[in-house]
């Protein structure tokens, strides 16, 4: 039998010993920086997590005499809005999509759809800005004036308010078709009409639960935050009541004629064919560039303070019926105006109405937050991203 050879170990060099022993060096070294690299990675993603899972939704948004407004409310409110105009815009394209922009009948459909898609792009960029941020602190100033004031809302009237979103009128008695009615001709109709079927409660409730489901798998918000929000839109309801009660109905207002010329020269030279005695109405219309009243001789109708720009406003409300003014400059040009009547306890329209009761609230609100104690954090960084 054959004997097994031995391998004989060669022995290393000094200069062999001295590369290994770098090499291993080396090794070590590469080791170290892989753990550390490792050590950096970990610590970013747990510092990462910290600010957005503990330090951001402790972080408060604002505090508004005291009361902190959590980052989490606002990163919910923004991306709830965002998702209410995300829905109307969809259900606006798909009524978009049915008609035919070729079709001379749908194209007026067409132009009023597309201005509303405009408006929904335009609230859309508006949620995410510091804007957004005042709204939140103004439902807080509001929340503290109605405690001080004693004035709250109860959960029926929540439920209520709810109940109007989805359309849904409480437990109402089943239709019945109406008696056939008889006609001018002495002739009776003989099909009935039957009222439109009202929401039922298990309709409702259907359809309130797939919403707060949406909401909570959509942006983590939960009915009670929900009921919160609508809360804050019956707080401010109720507190604008009172101021709207003492809005005045009436005022000041004048009805007066213009005529709106490019230069200062044209102005000068049809103000002195006016002081010649020419007819005011008639030059309006042959000569002034307002394309909205020239055809009516430059009739504005009446109007309260408010409703023209300043320069304008100032100089028609100190000429006296039947008084015409100088040239007045404006951002549209050279006016010459002339009041035909003045009254000083004339009714407001609707639309003015609104806006005095509009700006009369504002004001009460801006008044709130000049005696308040308001601290801002927002940044940038708080914006929830797009989802």
């Amino acid at each position: 039998m054959a004997k097994r050879k031995v391998k004989t170990e060669v022995p290393l060099t000094r200069k062999q010993v001295s590369r290994r022993e770098k090499e291993r060096r080396q090794r070590l070294i590469l080791v170290g920086i892989a753990a550390v690299i490792g050590c950096l990675i970990v610590g970013i993603l747990a510092y990462g997590f910290y600010v957005e899972q503990i330090v951001k939704p402790s972080e408060p948004l604002a505090v508004v005499n005291g009361v902190r407004i959590p980052t989490e409310t606002y990163e919910k409110r923004v991306l709830h809005q965002r998702m209410g105009i995300d829905r109307a815009t969809q259900e606006l394209l798909i009524q978009r999509a049915q008609f035919d922009p070729e079709e001379e009948q749908d194209q007026f459909l067409l132009q009023i759809i597309d201005q509303q898609l405009s408006q929904l792009s335009l609230q859309r960029s508006q949620v995410n800005g510091e804007g957004f941020v005042d709204e939140l602190i103004q439902e807080e100033l509001i929340r503290q004036a109605a405690e001080e004031q004693g004035v709250a809302v109860s959960s029926e009237e929540i439920d209520r308010r709810i109940e109007e979103y989805f359309g849904y009128e409480g437990d109402l008695p089943t239709p019945v078709p109406s008696p056939p009615t008889e006609a001018i001709t002495g002739t009776v109709e003989m099909t009935p009409t039957v009222a439109p079927t009202p929401m039922t409660r298990e309709r409702f409730d259907e359809l309130y639960s797939e919403y707060l489901t949406g909401l909570q798998e959509a942006i983590g918000m939960s009915e009670a935050e929900y009921r919160e929000m609508v809360k804050a839109e019956l707080l401010r309801e109720k507190m604008e009541a009172p101021i709207t009660e003492q809005v005045p109905t009436t005022e000041l207002q004048i009805r007066a004629r213009h005529i709106l010329l490019d230069t200062k020269v044209e102005a000068e030279v049809v103000l002195k064919n006016l002081e010649e005695g020419e007819d005011f109405a008639t030059l309006a219309e042959e000569l002034s560039k307002d394309p909205g009243s020239a055809e009516l001789g430059g009739d504005l109708g009446w109007f309260a303070r408010g409703q023209m720009v300043p320069e304008f406003e100032e100089v028609a409300f100190s000429l006296e019926p039947g008084e015409f003014s100088a040239v007045v400059e404006t951002s549209f040009g050279f006016h010459i105006i002339l009041v035909e009547e003045r009254d000083e306890d004339r009714g407001l329209d609707a639309p003015m109405l609104n806006q005095r009761i509009t700006d009369a609230f504002q004001t009460w609100l801006f008044d709130l937050e000049a005696a308040a104690t308001i601290e801002k954090y927002w940044s940038v960084d708080k914006l929830p991203p797009e989802q």
